[in-house]
């Protein structure tokens, strides 16, 4: 196994039970929050791959925008700014700040 490899196999997805969490699809336009980890009944490929786009736990998250439609949603993570279908922002839970 690589290097790299080994790294990426370390890393966990969290899965959030915390009550005082919220789906990050709830957000409102501007509010920032910390992801707290992932629902339990998010698929385990869908939970690791938006973990590898940079959703993971302790993360600092801004909404920033809704589409028209209201589907996507954008989200800020650092300086990177992402677009999730609702069905995926609701899968990862977040503490408002």
């Amino acid at each position: 196994m690589t290097t790299i490899a080994a790294q990426l196999s370390k890393r966990s997805v969290g899965i959030c039970a915390e009550s005082d969490c919220i789906p990050m699809g709830r957000m409102r336009c501007g509010e920032c929050g910390v992801i707290a980890g992932f629902s339990e009944q998010t698929d385990m490929a869908v939970s690791r791959r938006l973990f590898d786009l940079g959703f993971a736990e302790g993360t600092q998250v801004q909404f920033v925008r809704r589409a028209p439609l209201r589907d996507p949603l954008m989200f800020r993570i650092g300086s990177s700014q992402m677009l999730l279908r609702a069905q995926e922002a609701n899968r990862v839970l977040v503490r408002i700040d």
